[in-house]
């Protein structure tokens, strides 16, 4: 049975362009009150999720081109800047499971279809590492608030976002969600067990059809294990094979203090915390870090 109701769904979609925007220099600006306040209810009392979109047509109302570098940067910094003018609304502590502090919100700048290299996070906890970004059903950890926002893409097919509605599987199945997840192998987030995943693949999610080559998409989601949604990809690939490719994610979160705080996040969900290390091909961590078993028989289309 279906778990999926496109028309709630889309109350979550919200077109920035049709509220006024001073883009001023990005992050700075500060963004309309009723649009933050919309993103603000649709993650706290409509589905656990935001989808923001239509950026490209405040930059071409003004004479910018989305496709250039400074005309992304002033898209990405612009949509950071929501996140960051709502993150002040949510009241951490209702939504963490287990005493936290977090005293930040930062950002991180990744490519979703290659390997990342030399990559230094924006944290007092973890070190720089080579990685892939995961794209099974999967959590960040310790962080109850993200935003990832996707585009603009260049020669791929494939890598739409998917949101998973967790909290409605634990509610239907009686399960406690600390239950729900596992360690991802030399990685810092956490994945749905392979056991639950089919059933919330086929049964609790949605792929997000975006145009994602002409426009920089922000999806808000509620993201901790308890009482959030999870989220995932299809496996992206090449459009064009003899040319190269890119998925540009930024990836704005709030971070917890210092390694204690990861550590009690973790003891809650009755995981390890382990040092993670530069990415190596190895066939146990396939079905993390590709999204290819991900079947998506509910696609919804967001239109500008």
């Amino acid at each position: 049975m279906k778990r999926i109701d496109p028309s709630r769904i889309k109350d979550s979609f919200i077109n920035v362009s049709t509220f006024p925007a001073d883009l001023g220099e990005g992050r700075s600006a500060a963004p309309d009150a009723a649009l933050l306040d919309a993103v603000v209810e649709a993650v706290e009392k409509k589905n656990g999720f935001a989808v923001v979109y239509g950026v490209n047509k405040l930059l071409a109302a003004r004479g910018l081109d989305l496709h250039t570098e400074s005309g992304a940067a002033l898209a990405r910094d612009y949509l950071e800047g929501i996140f960051r003018a709502i993150a002040p609304r949510f009241d951490l502590a209702r939504y963490s499971p287990t005493p936290v502090a977090y005293d930040r919100v930062a950002k991180m700048d990744v490519d979703g279809f290659n390997k990342n290299r030399n990559f230094t996070p924006n944290s007092d906890h973890t070190e720089s590492r080579e990685f892939v970004t995961t794209k099974c059903v999967h959590f960040d950890s310790a962080t109850p608030f993200i935003a990832n926002l996707y585009g603009p893409n260049q020669n791929i097919s494939g890598g739409m976002p998917m949101i998973c509605d967790t909290r409605r599987f634990c509610q239907d199945k009686g399960l406690d969600p600390r239950a729900l997840i596992e360690n991802i192998p030399n990685n810092y987030n956490v994945a749905v067990k392979a056991e639950f995943s089919e059933e919330i693949l086929r049964d609790y999610s949605f792929a997000l059809k975006l145009d994602l080559e002409n426009d920089i998409v922000m999806i808000v989601l509620h993201n901790e294990v308890v009482g959030g949604l999870a989220h995932a990809a299809t496996q992206p690939s090449l459009t064009d094979a003899s040319k190269a490719a890119k998925r540009p994610i930024r990836h704005v979160e709030y971070q917890v203090a210092g390694s204690d705080d990861l550590k009690r996040w973790y003891d809650y969900y009755g995981l390890s915390l382990e040092k993670a290390s530069n990415h190596k091909e190895d066939a146990n961590i396939t079905r993390f870090v590709r999204g290819e078993l991900n079947p998506y028989p509910n696609i919804i289309e967001v239109r500008a």
